[in-house]
């Protein structure tokens, strides 16, 4: 058997491995960020809106007055900066409500009772009364909010 000297030129090529690594490397670094992002970012805010998901269901439980109904079957809930400067988590839940009843009794009605907060301080609601009245004859249009604020911000950025 003899050995010939092959061209260089004729021989298959092995190619370079490198740019496979770097982009897989670049995949999990992009990837580990995600994660990371969600983590400390998400997973708080999530757990933000739990609590306000709490909150407003304990307010739409609540019994409403004599001669009193919703005016928007849906309630507005927020969480977030809602007072202050910074750095605290503040939770909002407002519900809108046509009443017949006199401004004192409905404002009463609501300051006096009280509903579970976010961490169980109770809470009384904050009436705000239409003074224009409402498109329904004899009623008014009432606002009423409840407020927990200055908890625990965490990482969830809404309430830096």
């Amino acid at each position: 058997m003899a050995l010939t000297k092959a061209d260089p030129e004729a021989l298959p090529r092995q190619r370079s491995r490198w740019p496979l690594f770097v982009c897989l490397a670049l995949l999990a670094f992009i990837v580990a960020c995600v994660v990371a992002f969600v983590l400390v970012f998400k997973v708080p805010e999530w757990r933000n809106n739990e609590k306000l998901d709490r909150l407003e269901e304990r307010v739409s439980m609540l019994p409403l007055p004599p001669d009193t109904e919703p005016a928007d079957y849906s309630i507005q809930s927020t969480v977030g900066l809602q007072s202050g400067n910074s750095n605290h988590c503040d939770y909002l839940v407002r519900m809108s409500l046509l009443t017949k009843l006199p401004d004192a009794e409905i404002a009463r009605y609501f300051e006096s009772t009280t509903v579970e907060g976010v961490e169980g301080r109770d809470l009384s609601g904050s009436v705000y009364v239409n003074p224009s009245g409402s498109w329904r004859e004899g009623y008014k249009g009432v606002i009423v909010e409840f407020f927990d604020g200055f908890h625990e911000p965490g990482f969830d950025l809404r309430c830096h």
